[in-house]
């Protein structure tokens, strides 16, 4: 929570103050919102329900392989990282940011093919023609594709996306709307009273989403029915068939089948500040500087990294991604283009720091060099 919407929660919840805001109150939110280009769900509120998404032809994207004399060098605070111990070289793509009339690309989802989604970055307001569509790239490399357009305006809202087996998932507004398979089919309101807050994922076969406290929604299609399981937490990631929910301090894994719970840890802390991500055979979070990774089949935790960065400041948003065997934690700053990661390989022990943001899905990994992307396999 910055330092806005504290003040905010202040004015909206202290009694004995005057009856209405300062008239200056909702630019101001909607330039704060528009210029984070980086969301976290705990600290994500809708203003106001906007416009649906109309939709569109996808275009081709043309492939663009990084040169073979390109090694996935990146600039990292102790010097020079290089990931060819991590990917593949050779399967190292650019995917270029700029966008044909459009505000520079900002990733925001990975998938374990390969697809990366994501949207033009947010202008002042986030409501000029530069600033809309749902965008897409991969394993081809090259300008991403537009996948559908939205409605000016909207871009403000776009705090996050999911893309899993199932489909594309992302907020428009207050609600949650849906794309097919490879994002095919018309756009499609998952959830009409999702709320514009509530943490949205997806994996495989599923989309997951919390709406009421201690409820998790899952469906298997855009236009499929939903069902609603009482966990009595709150969803924190998803690794198809399980949810990982907390309550407190309690971590659960849910089946999103069948609804069965399964107690997996005890935290050390009930802190809202934790991050988590989860795989097949892991759970993995952040909190007070440290990296922790349970393996879900034993029960066994520990902790792998103990100095991550920007743990103490405030300005700076933490998340993590979980691939096959890598898992990256990336501190990106809530008002500037500025991030570090740290990537893990949790079956060689070996680690990489770099600047710039980094997600991994999978077998895939995807990072920011320079004024680009670069996407690439793991290591088998």
């Amino acid at each position: 929570m910055d330092e806005l919407e504290r003040k905010l929660g202040e004015l909206l919840t202290s009694p004995f103050k005057d009856e209405y805001p300062p008239a200056s109150l909702r630019s101001e939110i909607l330039r704060r919102a528009a210029a984070r280009r980086r969301r976290v769900a705990a600290g994500t509120v809708a203003l106001a329900a906007v416009a649906g998404i109309t939709p569109v032809a996808v275009m081709q994207a043309v492939p663009e392989r990084s040169p073979v004399d390109d090694p996935a060098t990146v600039t990292a605070t102790s010097g020079r990282t290089n990931l060819n111990a991590m990917v593949e070289p050779g399967t190292i793509v650019r995917i270029p940011k700029d966008l044909p009339g459009k505000s520079p690309f900002e990733a925001m989802a990975l998938n374990k093919d390969g697809t990366v989604l994501g949207a033009p970055q947010a202008g002042d307001s986030g409501n000029s023609q530069q600033s809309t569509g749902i965008w897409r790239a991969g394993p081809q490399g090259g300008l991403p594709a537009l996948v559908t357009e939205t409605t000016p305006g909207t871009r403000a809202y776009l705090w996050a996306m999911a893309v899993g087996d199932a489909g594309y998932l992302w907020p428009d507004g207050e609600r949650l709307s849906c794309r097919g398979p490879g994002g095919q089919g018309p756009t499609r309101t998952l959830d009409a009273s999702w709320g514009g807050r509530e943490r949205f994922l997806a994996d495989g076969p599923a989309f997951v989403w919390g709406r009421d406290a201690g409820a998790l929604n899952v469906a298997t299609a855009c236009d499929g029915g939903t069902r609603t399981h009482r966990v009595g937490g709150t969803l924190e990631a998803f690794s198809y068939p399980h949810a990982i929910v907390r309550a407190g301090a309690d971590l659960r894994q849910v089946d999103v089948r069948d609804g069965a719970v399964h107690n997996l840890a005890r935290l050390g802390s009930s802190s809202a500040d934790l991050v988590f991500a989860a795989n097949s055979h892991l759970v993995a979070w952040a909190g007070g500087g440290a990296l922790t990774v349970l393996n879900r089949e034993t029960g066994g935790s520990r902790q792998i990294l103990r100095a991550l960065p920007h743990a103490a400041d405030t300005a700076y948003a933490g998340r993590i991604t979980a691939g096959d065997r890598i898992v990256v934690y990336t501190a990106a700053h809530q008002d500037e283009d500025e991030a570090e990661s740290v990537l893990f390989d949790v079956r060689t022990g070996r680690e990489a720091r770099l600047d710039g943001e980094a997600w991994a899905a999978g077998d895939w990994l995807l990072w920011r060099e320079g004024a680009d992307y670069r996407l690439a396999r793991v290591h088998p």
